[in-house]
């Protein structure tokens, strides 16, 4: 229920597939589907068919805790999709928060999803259009901007510096499109325009926090670069493929660190708070690649616990 390249264009989807792939599944019934990966799609429709209709109600008679009900939806996703996720640090707290984190590929969605109540994605504004996923999107009252429109930046910004003030937290992509998994992008300051209207409109600064998300085992053994791949979904692989791909190996390590929170104002402006954010992330990205762990007693089931 969250939307892919969440807070930047990332790479467009393939003309090959076409919108109806994107948004009615059309060829999920092709061939090449593992026996689990048919199992765990079954799985995720038995569970996003109540879901839909349970969580639309909720956002049109205006119910609270609106987010409840998508946070179930991601944390039971990922188990399903056996997500095996060891978090590191915690959350911040005590009001709303601006998470920016590295983008590797939709499962980030579905992890990050389940590790953050209250916090909605931003994410650019075609996946609106990409029909059951941006319906999905929708039901976790995602963000849409568009990045290069000049002439709606204040209104975005606005709108992003309002849900904040509202107290619901958001979640970043600040690189603007996904990466292999090896490295981070440099981070788009622009992204953090939402901090400084934030931090103008009430009377407490907004707390910025970095994650950093590593996929970093596969059926228990540590990933190499060539396996990559198999979790990162990069702009000239079809949805559809890398799904059924992803969905038909049997567990996934992630490490999901986050990192301690900062401030605009201990930054200095928006330039600097980007860096910062961006050399926490890639530092934790580089732990986690570096020490190839295994799962152990310290590990997190993927949402469990706050």
């Amino acid at each position: 229920m969250g939307a892919r390249m969440a807070g930047g264009p990332g790479p467009a989807p393939d003309p090959a597939v076409g919108a109806d792939e994107y948004g009615g599944l059309k060829g999920l019934a092709g061939e090449g589907w593992r026996p689990l990966a048919l199992l765990r799609l079954f799985a995720i429709i038995l569970i996003t068919l109540p879901t839909y209709v349970f969580q639309s109600l909720v956002l049109l008679l205006r119910l609270p805790g609106w987010w409840v009900i998508p946070l179930a939806w991601h944390r039971l996703a990922s188990r399903i999709l056996g997500f095996q996720v060891v978090r590191r640090g915690c959350r911040a707290r005590g009001g709303p928060v601006l998470y920016v984190a590295n983008h590797i590929s939709w499962a980030d969605i579905i992890v990050l999803g389940g590790l953050l109540p209250g916090a909605s994605f931003v994410a650019k504004a075609e996946v609106a259009g990409w029909g059951l996923f941006g319906h999905l999107a929708g039901l976790h009252r995602t963000l849409y901007i568009r990045r290069q429109s000049r002439h709606d930046s204040a209104r975005q910004r606005d709108a992003l510096a309002g849900r904040v003030a509202a107290g619901d937290s958001l979640i970043l992509f600040p690189e603007g499109t996904s990466t292999d998994g090896m490295r981070v992008d440099p981070f788009k300051s622009a992204l953090f325009s939402v901090a400084e209207r934030a931090d103008e409109a009430s009377h407490h600064h907004l707390q910025i926090q970095p994650v950093t998300i590593a996929y970093t085992e596969v059926n228990g053994i540590p990933m190499v670069r060539s396996q990559k791949p198999w979790v990162a979904w990069l702009g000239d692989v079809e949805l559809v493929r890398h799904f059924k791909d992803l969905l038909g190996r049997a567990r996934h390590g992630v490490t999901v660190e986050f990192h301690p929170p900062m401030t605009l104002a201990e930054a200095g402006d928006r330039k600097h708070l980007a860096r910062a954010c961006e050399v926490a992330v890639r530092a934790g990205l580089e732990r986690a690649l570096r020490s190839e762990q295994r799962l152990g007693p310290q590990s997190t089931a993927s949402g469990e616990g706050n």
